[in-house]
């Protein structure tokens, strides 16, 4: 056991000690991070997030909408040769049934038993 009289003498861990010195590295550090905190200063806000993640965002919409473009454009759809028109919906590509498509444009609300024939008339 060491006696109170032992006690260890620890002064010449003390950083402040030599205070010009201690000032000198305190601002060398300072300057050193000053760049990294003022990053992480302006990363903290919201906007700030959300500016990280704009270009990552706005290059994933691109690449979806070219994707989706290169789709539809390879879907073929067959044609009657009664139909008068001969302009096809979006809605016809992707193979949605055309009474369901006029119900989504007007805001209509078909009736339960109209929107199961029309969807087992469309097998």
């Amino acid at each position: 056991m060491i006696e109170d009289n032992d006690r260890i003498d620890l002064s010449p861990l003390d950083p402040t000690r030599d205070s010009d010195r201690f000032d000198a590295t305190v601002r060398s550090i300072t300057t050193a991070a000053a760049n990294e905190l003022v990053a992480r200063r302006s990363r903290a806000d919201v906007f700030g997030q959300v500016a990280r993640w704009w270009w990552p965002l706005l290059a994933a919409a691109v690449v979806t909408g070219v994707v989706s473009l290169a789709t539809l454009a390879q879907v073929q759809v067959e044609t009657s040769t009664t139909s008068t028109e001969t302009e096809i919906t979006i809605a016809e590509a992707i193979g949605v049934p055309q009474q369901l498509a006029l119900w989504i444009e007007s805001d209509e609300m078909p009736s339960s038993a109209d929107l199961l024939l029309t969807l087992e008339d469309d097998r």
